[in-house]
């Protein structure tokens, strides 16, 4: 089997050069002189072919015929989801951030750069004690705790954020045992890029966003909402409130019913969100290596291309159990192991794949309280193609993978652009009080 060679020898070498992003030089002064960032890596992990010296190329289909080809680069994960039947097509990698990051928060990151700290808790401030005021704090991440809030403080990047999905709960034989649909709402609230007030909202300062979960079908369980209030403190857990349709109240329910699913057939914990949903301080983070990895590619744009077919690899609209879709070499991948020490917990850890590029994870394997690899996790981020009310487009999740690898079940989650009466959009002036409170819950509520 093929051993990645330049790995063992010279990437501990080459990483100690410098504790963030590039292993040459850093990344940000690069981004911000408009210069690729391609001098920032050795030539060896910019291209899939010259590092795997020829046996993996742009174009290759990867499955349970080859999958030892890349067995060294590959979440541990996505390596069973392949011997069990999974394909996925390697393509080329890309180096510009906003293939998956929105400009504004490029240029946030590096307007704001070195203004972050941590104090003796771990938690984020800027140097004169207030709220960080928006971008990755730490794009030249020196720990885990730094990189993982890189991505948390703002996982969707965006002020507000509303969207559709679709989800198809799949069994070991293909089976779809279920069918949901959710609309999903976060309005973040400090941190503000876009949406006046900027950059927070002062009746919510000790908030960092909100969210609402709500079920749109089936019909059995139509209108029930969930609400979340997450706090500024990370060693807080947030405030959940649940609207019932069938009492038409809403109901303070506790947060530390965590890693529980979420409905019949589903995979996923309120956990799991977001690939890692408890505030950051509630685990113990840890840096278990830097290296070249496969990444989700941001060609993954899923339902939002009309037409598209399994053998386009963009994981396309399909009720399969392995949706087929594009990786790619990343240059620089952190990976950051948490611990959760909160009540209920049935993980014993879970790894963040974190890009050093992109300065977020879309990946992540969990492990029981056994210690045995339990499940597997991608969150697919491209171009929607919807305007982000900033200049561009708006770059977000396409498509979601939950797979139970023990039980070899699916949750397969497809985003959409529109849906019934609902559409995608991004720093459109969401209200808190009209979205995410108990009366905003009532007065939209299901009758």
């Amino acid at each position: 089997m093929w051993k990645p060679e330049w790995t063992r020898r010279d990437f501990l070498k080459a990483a100690g050069s410098w504790a963030g992003a590039g292993l040459l030089q850093p990344v940000l002064p690069l981004i911000g002189a408009g210069k690729s960032i391609a001098a920032a890596y050795p030539e060896e992990v910019l291209s899939i072919e010259r590092y795997t010296k020829g046996r993996v190329k742009p174009g290759m289909i990867i499955s349970k015929d080859n999958v030892e080809l890349v067995k060294d680069i590959a979440p541990e994960g996505l390596i069973v989801e392949l011997q069990r039947g999974g394909q996925i097509k390697i393509g080329e990698t890309a180096l510009r951030p906003e293939a998956v990051e929105p400009g504004f928060w490029v240029e946030a990151t590096l307007r704001n750069k070195g203004q972050a700290v941590l104090d003796k808790q771990g938690q984020l401030w800027t140097k004169d004690g207030k709220p960080w005021i928006g971008g990755a704090p730490f794009p030249e991440a020196k720990s885990a705790l730094e990189a993982i809030w890189n991505y948390k403080f703002n996982p969707r990047r965006y002020d507000d954020v509303i969207g559709i999905s679709k989800v198809a709960s799949v069994d070991t034989n293909g089976n779809v045992l279920r069918r949901d649909g959710a609309m999903f709402i976060q309005i973040q609230t400090v941190g503000r890029l876009v949406v006046d007030p900027k950059p927070v909202l002062p009746k919510y300062k000790d908030e960092i966003h909100r969210t609402l979960f709500s079920i749109t079908y089936p019909f059995d369980v139509y209108g029930l909402a969930a609400a979340s209030t997450i706090y500024y403190d990370a060693a807080k857990l947030p405030d959940t409130d649940l609207y019932i349709p069938t009492l038409r109240r809403t109901r303070r329910v506790p947060s530390t019913q965590r890693f529980e699913s979420a409905s019949p057939y589903s995979i996923y914990y309120t956990t799991d969100l977001d690939l890692q949903n408890d505030p950051v301080l509630t685990w113990s983070w840890s840096l278990a290596g830097r290296k070249p990895m496969l990444g989700p590619s941001p060609s993954n744009r899923g339902a939002r291309i009309k037409g598209a077919t399994k053998d386009d690899f963009v994981f396309p609209d399909t009720e399969e159990k392995f949706p087929r879709s594009t990786w790619e070499l990343r240059p620089e991948v952190l990976l950051v192991d948490g611990v959760p020490h909160l009540p209920g917990a049935n993980y014993t850890k879970k790894r963040m794949y974190i890009d050093g590029i992109y300065q977020r994870a879309q990946v992540a394997d969990i492990w029981d309280a056994a210690g045995k690899l339990w499940k597997f996790i991608v969150f697919f981020t491209g171009d929607t193609g919807v305007p982000d009310n900033a200049g561009g487009t708006a770059r977000d999740l396409t498509g979601l993978i939950f797979a139970d690898l023990q039980r070899d079940y699916h949750n397969n989650v497809s985003v959409y652009n529109h849906e019934g009466d609902i559409d995608f959009k991004v720093n459109s002036d969401l209200k808190i009080e009209d979205w995410i409170t108990q009366s905003a819950m009532l007065r939209r509520a299901r009758r």
